[in-house]
């Protein structure tokens, strides 16, 4: 039963440490027999186990803690303002991030449907194009536009506009806003 190198590489946590079934660690130990390669990565990785095992090697220095704890204790008797305090940018910061989030929660979870300002979403009556629209098959977007629209991409569908207003699609805010604005002038 012969294994490759990457099967190796993803099991060898479990080989070191013992988690194995019988004949998937016979597999391993028939491998590394015949693989330098693995078997290098597998002492590697049992050195590297060892020595963070080992607390001498991850032991802070003698006397470490006491002199951060004198470091830290003399900067707050310096500046104990400064912490309790925070900075008038960082207040800012937060207020502007906090009004910026309270208009974008409303607008996800609201139930009205976004729409570009000036394009609410319209009744076939008040729809400046009649007739048929084109839609486009291919892309997930609900907007409708005239036939000859330069921004319909993909394979395009045409519907009756009351019917693809009645299925949730918007105006084109490019080809129709145009048709709009040709209508009032």
């Amino acid at each position: 039963m012969g294994i490759t190198c990457e099967e190796v590489w993803r099991d060898i946590s479990d080989y070191i440490d013992d988690e194995l079934g019988p004949k998937q660690r016979a597999a391993l130990d028939e491998h590394f027999a015949s693989c330098r390669h693995c078997t290098a990565i597998l002492e590697g990785t049992c050195n590297v186990i060892r020595l963070y095992r080992d607390e001498r090697v991850l032991a802070p220095p003698q006397g470490f803690r006491d002199r951060l704890e004198g470091r830290i204790n003399q900067q707050l008797k310096q500046r104990p303002l400064e912490i309790m305090r925070p900075s008038r940018r960082a207040v800012l910061a937060w207020a502007l991030s906090a009004a910026a989030a309270v208009p974008l929660g409303f607008a996800l979870f609201s139930e009205k449907p976004f729409s570009l300002p000036g394009f609410h979403h319209q009744g076939p009556a008040d729809s400046p194009v009649t007739g048929l629209v084109a839609v486009s098959q291919d892309s997930g977007d609900k907007v409708f536009h005239i036939p000859s629209c330069p921004y319909l991409h993909g394979k395009p569908k045409f519907l009756p506009v009351e019917e693809a207003i009645r299925e949730g699609y918007s105006p084109c805010a490019v080809c129709i806003g145009k048709r709009k604005l040709e209508r009032k002038g």
